[in-house]
């Protein structure tokens, strides 16, 4: 779900699936609180300078959440 909301936050999905995600989001306490962390996160990385940097972190952070994300659904 977090590559969804990424995606969103980067304008790369479709009409369509910016239709069902938002639809998603509206119905799930879960993702409205992952868009919403996510949403604050871009905006502090988007006053960063280094823009470089930014998406370094951004790529990086993701990767960790993914991590997460993952061992959660191990269990």
């Amino acid at each position: 779900m977090i590559n969804l909301v990424v995606k969103y936050l980067l304008g790369e999905l479709t009409p369509d699936e910016k239709n069902l995600f938002l639809f998603s989001v509206t119905e799930k306490n879960t993702l409205r609180n992952e868009l919403t962390e996510f949403d604050h996160l871009h905006g502090i990385l988007s006053l960063s300078p280094h823009k470089d940097d930014s998406l370094k972190a951004q790529i990086s952070l993701l990767n960790f959440l993914n991590e997460i994300d993952n061992k959660k659904d191990n269990k």
